[in-house]
């Protein structure tokens, strides 16, 4: 018999490819995952839980009749996480959300921007029809529409006035409006900015009609100084710090945002979805395309392109999340998730929660007592769901807990030989500890045949790290549990060796794992074994 041969792999920072030549893959990449992290440093790990954290449904809206647009956390005094849904504003600071007094008659919702100054905070909407401003206890006050009274005298301001737009943005000392509506007339190209100093007062000229780029304004983004204007295929840039200053320059007529919820401002960046482009990141510099390696959901038409408006951008935990309405959906069936930390450009995995749906927009929301929450809506449930949460590992998205499918396939494996048949022995894994035991399923496929599988096999994975589990008493928070019942401390974290089957006799195989519902699992590392055939002529 031939020599025992190794083949290792314990970097998976590709990500999630889809080209269908497998022959295109990485050996760090994936054809096929679902609801896995990749960390960094190269292991995989199960995603964590999401959870509702309203605890009962918003507005008192039923499953199916929710339709979320924006989130919005105020970082204030007392912070408030703002939602606009069913074309109505609510508030929160933890679980419990109730209206603020604001209706909106845009199409995406509410537009959000927050104001400090030495003696007051509020956070001003703009709704479509008139602008509200909010201090985060009463009922919002409507400002006035200020094409009806413009303060043209910087000396003399006023207040309590503002534009009637469907964008608003704070930027230089001033309160910026996009897509406004002037004497019962829209101006979607238009951009208007507030008094210096003074947010609530505005003059008569004091605008830019942008009509490059196509009609109608997407969203208005304050970053590096500067701010950009969206249309769906143009981006703009307005520099300057005064009314004499500020100009107007194109970056791009190639690329823009596909709708005002497809946009979201980081630190390092700005990134927004461009029909039928895909995700794009502008860093002040230039613009980068992150969408080259799932392009094909759209150049396949699995992305339904008469759902364009439910398209969903956001900054989640550092990382962005793209959800997408797939197939003939018209709701978000699918969140793409890019993490910039991943390989040299970044990578891609897939969520879906249990009940088969991607996540509208998020945010990540900090309450005053310190803890922080990474927040996203469910696109159809009456609720905010609590993501990331690395220790849950199921989901309740407003009807129970319920497991959740999750998977990761490897690329193939031919040992650099194409024509030689080799015996595939079995695998070594270098897998994640987990103080329960679990069963990773493997299904073993050969031959670049991805629709058949070849072989199927149960890897059970012992319960490791016990020792900081106790006994609860009726005094103890948990009085219903027993010996090694109840959780004492943290859950071990180191990995484990594990041995799986024969894979059989092929020139190439490919594994997909897929880890037990409601139970922690990770894979750190895959060794295969294998004895190479001689090739014939």
């Amino acid at each position: 018999m031939s020599r025992l041969s190794l083949l290792r792999t314990d970097d998976f920072t590709g990500g999630l490819n889809l080209r269908a030549d497998p022959f295109q893959l990485g050996r760090t990449e994936s054809p096929d995952l679902l609801n896995v992290d990749i960390d960094p440093r190269g292991g995989l790990t199960v995603r964590g839980g999401m959870t509702k954290l309203n605890t009962s449904a918003i507005g008192g809206i039923s499953n199916g009749a929710f339709t979320p647009k924006g989130l919005y956390a105020w970082d204030n005094s007392s912070p408030r996480v703002l939602l606009a849904a069913n074309n109505v504003v609510y508030g929160a600071s933890t679980t419990a959300f109730s209206t603020i007094g604001v209706n909106t008659t845009a199409p995406f919702g509410a537009s959000f921007t927050s104001w400090s100054a030495s003696t007051e905070s509020f956070v001003y909407i703009g709704t479509g029809a008139l602008t509200h401003k909010w201090d985060g206890t009463n009922t919002a006050s409507s400002l006035i529409d200020a094409s009806t009274a413009y303060a043209d005298d910087y000396a003399a301001p006023v207040t309590g006035y503002a534009p009637k737009c469907r964008q608003i943005a704070s930027h230089v000392d001033r309160l910026w409006c996009a897509y406004t509506t002037e004497g019962g007339v829209d101006y979607p190209n238009r951009v208007r900015f507030s008094h210096p100093i003074n947010r609530e007062s505005w003059a008569a000229d004091d605008y830019i009609d942008i009509v490059e780029g196509g009609s109608g304004i997407t969203a208005i983004i304050p970053f590096n100084g500067n701010l950009l204007v969206f249309k769906k295929r143009a981006v703009f840039s307005i520099l300057g710090y005064s009314t004499d200053t500020f100009q107007v320059v194109n970056l791009t007529n190639e690329v823009g945002a596909v709708n005002p919820l497809s946009v979201v401002a980081t630190e390092a960046a700005v990134y927004f979805f461009s029909w039928p482009d895909g995700l794009f990141k502008y860093d002040g510099q230039q613009f980068s395309d992150l969408f080259t390696s799932i392009r094909p959901l759209v150049q396949t038409g699995q992305i339904n392109n008469i759902a364009q408006d439910e398209i969903r951008v956001a900054a989640i935990n550092q990382k962005i999340w793209v959800s997408l309405p797939l197939g003939s959906n018209t709701k978000a069936t699918a969140s793409y998730i890019y993490d910039p930390s991943l390989k040299q450009g970044g990578a891609w995995s897939k969520y879906q929660t249990s009940d088969g749906k991607g996540v509208g927009s998020g945010c990540d929301f900090v309450t005053s007592t310190g803890t922080t929450y990474n927040l996203a809506c469910h696109p159809s449930n009456a609720y905010v769901l609590k993501v990331d949460q690395l220790s849950v590992y199921q989901d309740d998205v407003g009807t129970g807990a319920a497991n959740f499918t999750s998977y990761y396939t490897t690329p193939w494996q031919d040992a650099n030989n194409v024509s030689a048949r080799k015996m595939w022995r079995r695998p070594d894994f270098v897998v994640k500890q987990t103080s329960v035991a679990t069963n990773l399923t493997l299904r073993v496929y050969h031959d670049w045949e991805e629709s058949v599988v070849a072989k199927t096999y149960i890897l059970a994975l012992d319960a490791s790290g016990s020792s900081l589990i106790w006994n609860a008493t009726a005094t103890e928070p948990d009085a219903n549990a027993g010996w090694n019942e109840a959780n004492w401390g943290a859950s071990a974290s180191g990995s484990a060796f594990a041995v799986g089957k024969s894979l059989g006799l092929a020139r190439s195989v490919q594994l997909q794992i897929q880890g037990e519902g409601g139970k922690p699992w990770g894979v750190n590392s895959i060794t295969y074994k294998y004895n190479p055939r001689k090739v014939r002529a």
